[in-house]
């Protein structure tokens, strides 16, 4: 008798004796596994193996309690050095039937300080509710000192719209400030505020996702560099020690366009370490890429970059050059290509922008939609904001693709809607104005939250 199989006729008493003689190899084999283990058992001292206790009277003086994220833990006992780490490890139920637990090991713990009578550590945010396993390691080897008990530090998964006023666009005598200010169902937040502190000229903000953070642009001793604001511990850190002209994100990571000499610039992706709420158990530290260098264009300078941010695609990103005056230059930065300009264009105002569009079939590559928008002094056609986009021949189209009468501030893209983006605008009665834009609709949705900012910026 013979069977089709998938890759051809195999005929059944061959199967029968393979599988007769695979049976008796894998009982011997079982037979000899056996008689190993039993030998070895036999020649134990019936001992658990060792578990390495290099500090003495070790425990945790928070040992067991439930303990919310940023709480400092203090780690107690003799013998602490100056070289150990301390590590954590989480687990936490996932309600799967399949993997009914998750868990995270290793992850080095915040050191606040350390002595031979103890170790302080802050517990970590953007962590799901776990049981913690606090371990002490030393030359590789982990003991256990107790185990406290985390809630819920995850960041929100739904986007929020926020505001910076840093007072270099608008004057309304706030302080000047990031908040929170509207829901991802174009809503009113709940209008929380963070100054700017040490970063008053914090400006070109961007977001990359579940970083539940705000980088952007800042001088720090003649130079710029690219500074994070952290929402969870409403500290600041700087992501970069290269002077940087030009921020972007496509969502996923943040790139910032860089000098070190101040001649030549390249991309660097500055937001691998920034930890984020997802993706727990993997690094998102990538092999670092070469960086190509090239100078600016001719008449364009350093400081002219940096006013908006960078709109990224998958092609290259866009950027505005003040020249002042009220002249621009739009610029497309390739990576491997380098920088080319457009023709000069008089505005108050250049401000890049690109969306991620739908697509009929999940498959398919995303397309997307961007461009300029040009800020008018005066009105044109009864529009002070048009919006050009880049054609197939890299140059901006000659009717613009959408308009509004009021002058742009800022635009942001808001990735769970693709094809939409969002816009404040100059106003002067009860704060500025700010809609959507559907590029499939080719229409405007008002978001009617008043609120009066230099920029806006979506994050979750």
């Amino acid at each position: 008798m013979q069977y089709f199989m998938d890759f051809g006729i195999v005929n059944i008493e061959t199967v029968k004796n393979t599988t007769i003689m695979k049976t008796k190899i894998f009982f011997g084999m079982l037979f000899v596994a056996f008689l190993t283990v039993a030998g070895m058992t036999a020649c134990s001292d019936d001992k658990e193996p060792e578990i390495p206790a290099f500090v003495e009277n070790a425990r945790i003086l928070e040992n067991g309690e439930i303990l919310s994220p940023g709480t400092i833990v203090h780690l107690e006992g003799q013998g602490y050095l100056e070289t150990d780490d301390v590590t954590l490890n989480f687990f936490w139920e996932t309600g799967d039937k399949l993997i009914p637990e998750g868990s995270i090991k290793g992850y080095y713990a915040k050191v606040i300080s350390k002595s031979s009578n103890g170790i302080t550590i802050q517990m970590p945010y953007r962590k799901p509710a776990s049981r913690v396993e606090v371990n002490l390691m030393r030359n590789g080897k982990i003991m256990n000192i107790g185990n406290v008990n985390l809630t819920n530090g995850l960041t929100p998964t739904e986007l929020n719209l926020y505001g910076v006023y840093n007072a270099t666009k608008i004057e309304v005598g706030l302080e000047k400030q990031i908040t929170r200010w509207v829901t991802e169902d174009n809503l009113t937040s709940d209008l929380e505020s963070w100054t700017l502190g040490i970063h008053p000229d914090f400006h070109s903000a961007v977001g990359v996702y579940r970083a539940y953070g705000i980088c952007g642009l800042s001088k720090e001793n003649d130079k710029q560099y690219p500074f994070f604001f952290d929402l969870c511990t409403q500290e600041w850190s700087k992501l970069s020690d290269i002077n940087t002209i030009a921020l972007f994100s496509n969502g996923g990571v943040i790139g910032a366009i860089q000098s070190g000499d101040g001649k030549l610039y390249g991309t660097n992706v500055i937001s691998d370490n920034l930890e984020r709420s997802e993706n727990y158990a993997s690094s998102r530290a990538s092999s670092p890429q070469p960086t190509l260098k090239f100078t600016l264009p001719d008449g364009v300078n350093a400081e002219q970059f940096g006013e908006y941010p960078g709109a990224f695609t998958p092609q290259y990103i866009l950027l505005s050059a003040n020249k002042g005056n009220g002249k621009w230059i739009p610029v497309l930065f390739h990576p491997y290509n380098g920088f080319a300009t457009l023709d000069e264009i008089d505005a108050d105002r250049l401000i890049p922008f690109s969306v991620r569009t739908t697509t009929k079939d999940e498959k398919e590559n995303s397309q997307w939609i961007s461009g300029f928008i040009v800020v008018r002094g005066e009105s044109e056609n009864g529009c002070r904001s048009l919006f050009y986009a880049i054609d197939d021949n890299l140059s901006l189209t000659k009717e613009p693709v959408a308009s509004y009468l009021n002058k742009a501030l800022s635009a942001a893209a808001n990735y769970d809607r693709p094809g939409t983006l969002t816009v404040h605008f100059e106003a002067y009665r009860s704060g500025n104005v700010t809609s959507e834009y559907s590029f499939d609709k080719q229409e405007w949705t008002p978001i009617s939250v008043f609120g009066s900012f230099d920029e806006i910026v979506w994050i979750n």
